[in-house]
C-alpha cells in the first residue's frame, strides 16, 4: 500500500464509481449511477448496520448488569469486557481469508447468526464464570465477522470520491442504535431483568441475518482478481492511522465499560441520558457536518476529533457523572467526526485485493486498544474510576501526534538535527 495522501486525488473523474457498484447497477447511465446513496444496495446495507448496532449496543449495559446483579469489581468488569476484544484480536489472521472465501453476504449472515446465539444464551447466565467468558469471546468473533464484511462491502460499492460520506452514513445507521438499544435495555433490565434485554438483542441479530440475505453478491476478490498469498504491509502513514485507531479504541472502551459503575458509585442509577445525547450529537455531526469535514480535510478532522475525544474522556473523571447530557453530547461530536475520518483515511486509494485484509486488520487494531480495558479495570480497583478516565483521556489526546503526516514529521526532525549540527558546542 502506498502512503496516505492528505486528500483524495483530484483526477478521479474517470472512476466515479467502483467496478463493484457498476456491476450491481447495470444498464444505467452515469447520472443514475451517481445516486448510489439511495440505491437498494446501500439501503439494505444500512438496515444490516442498524441491526448490528442494536445488538451490540444492548451490551453496553452489560457492565451495569455485572455490577448490579453480581456485585462485580472493576477488575471483573474489565476482564469480561476485555475478553470480547481479545477474541476479536486473535481472529484477525483468519478473518480476512474467511470473509473472502465466504463472500461478504454469507459472512455477514454467519456472523449475525452467531451473534444471535450468544445473545440468547446470555439471558440464562447466572454467574460470572467460564460460560459467560466463552459467550463473550464468541460475541467478539461474531461481531468481527459482521464488521469486516460490512466495511469491505461499503468500500466496494461506494464511489471513490464519496468514501468518507459512505463510511460515515453506514456507521451512522449502527450508531443510531447507541441511543435506542441502551435506553430499551436499561428499562427492560430494571423492570423485568436483563435477560429480556439480551434476548431482544438476539432478535435484532436474527433480523440482521435476514437483511443480509438481500445484500448484493459482491465477493471479496471477484472472478478477475487473484488473492495475494501475503497481505501488503500498510505504509507508514496508514500504520500511524491504525495506531491512532487503537488508542481511540482504548478510550472508547473505558467509557463504555466504566461509565455505568462510576455513575452507580455516585448514586446515579440511569445512564441512558449519556447515550441519547452522545448519539444525537454523533449523528448530527455525521449527517449535517459533512461540509465541515470536506473543508478541513480528513486528516485535520481526525486530529481535531481525537484531541476532543481525549479531553471529553478525561472530563468524565474530572467533572463526574452528574453532567451526563453535556459530556455525552461532546463525546458524540468527537466520535461522529473522528471515526469516519479515520476509516476513510485507511481505505483511501486502497488496492481492491487488500480491502478485506485491511478491514479485518483495522478491527483487530481497534480491539487491541479496547483490550486495555482489563488493565484499566485493575488500576481502578486501587485508584478509583476518576483517575482511570483522566489517564485514558490524556493518552487519547496525546495520540493526535500520530496523525501528523510522516513526511512532515521527518522534515521537522531533519530541521532539528540540522540545527543541532550547526549549533556551537557547549
Amino acid at each position: 500500500m502506498s502512503a496516505l495522501p492528505e486528500e483524495a486525488p483530484a483526477d478521479i473523474g474517470e472512476q466515479r464509481l467502483s467496478p463493484a457498484i457498476l456491476e450491481i447497477l447495470p444498464g444505467q447511465d452515469e447520472t443514475a449511477r451517481e445516486k448510489w446513496l439511495f440505491s437498494p444496495v446501500f439501503v439494505r446495507l444500512l438496515a444490516t448496520n442498524a441491526a448490528f448496532g442494536f445488538s451490540v449496543s444492548t451490551f453496553y449495559l452489560l457492565p451495569k448488569h455485572l455490577a448490579v446483579s453480581f456485585a462485580a469489581s472493576p477488575a471483573q468488569i474489565g476482564l469480561v469486557t476485555g475478553i470480547f476484544s481479545l477474541a476479536a484480536l486473535l481472529c484477525v489472521p483468519f478473518l480476512g481469508p474467511t470473509v473472502e472465501r465466504l463472500g461478504y453476504r454469507r459472512a455477514s449472515i454467519a456472523g449475525f447468526l452467531l451473534m444471535a446465539a450468544c445473545a440468547f444464551n446470555f439471558a440464562f447466565v447466572g454467574r460470572i464464570g467460564p460460560v459467560l467468558w466463552t459467550l463473550r469471546a464468541l460475541q467478539g468473533l461474531a461481531a468481527s465477522i459482521v464488521f469486516a464484511a460490512s466495511v469491505a462491502l461499503v468500500s466496494a460499492v461506494a464511489p471513490p470520491d464519496k468514501l468518507g460520506q459512505a463510511m460515515g452514513l453506514s456507521g451512522a445507521a449502527s450508531l443510531a442504535m447507541s441511543a435506542v438499544a441502551p435506553a430499551i435495555a436499561e428499562s427492560l433490565g430494571a423492570r423485568y431483568g436483563f435477560g429480556y434485554a439480551f434476548a431482544l438483542a438476539g432478535v435484532a441479530a436474527l433480523l440482521g441475518a435476514m437483511a443480509s440475505r438481500r445484500l448484493p453478491k459482491v465477493d471479496g476478490m471477484g472472478p478477475r482478481l487473484h488473492v495475494r498469498l501475503l497481505p501488503t504491509i500498510p505504509g507508514p502513514d496508514r500504520r500511524a492511522v491504525l495506531g491512532a485507531l487503537a488508542v481511540t479504541g482504548a478510550g472508547f472502551n473505558v467509557v463504555m465499560a466504566f461509565l455505568a459503575p462510576f455513575a452507580l458509585r455516585h448514586g446515579i442509577i440511569a445512564v441512558r441520558d449519556f447515550f441519547i445525547s452522545y448519539t444525537v450529537a454523533a449523528l448530527g455531526i455525521r449527517v449535517l457536518g459533512g461540509g465541515l469535514t470536506d473543508r478541513l480535510g480528513l486528516r485535520r478532522t481526525a486530529m481535531l476529533g481525537i484531541t476532543l475525544y481525549g479531553i471529553v474522556v478525561a472530563g468524565i473523571g474530572l467533572a463526574g457523572p452528574a453532567h451526563m447530557v453535556s459530556l455525552g453530547f461532546a463525546f458524540g461530536l468527537a466520535h461522529g467526526a473522528l471515526f469516519p475520518a479515520l476509516m476513510a483515511l485507511l481505505f483511501q486509494d486502497v488496492d481492491a485485493r487488500d480491502r478485506t485484509w485491511l478491514a479485518s486488520l483495522s478491527n483487530g487494531v481497534l480491539q487491541l486498544g479496547m483490550l486495555s480495558v482489563s488493565l484499566f479495570g485493575t488500576l481502578a480497583n486501587h485508584t478509583g474510576f476518576d483517575l482511570v478516565f483522566v489517564l485514558a483521556g490524556a493518552l487519547v489526546a496525546a495520540s493526535s501526534v500520530l496523525l501528523v503526516p510522516v513526511a512532515l514529521r521527518r522534515l521537522v526532525r531533519g530541521r532539528s538535527l540540522s540545527t543541532e549540527m550547526l549549533s556551537p558546542p557547549g
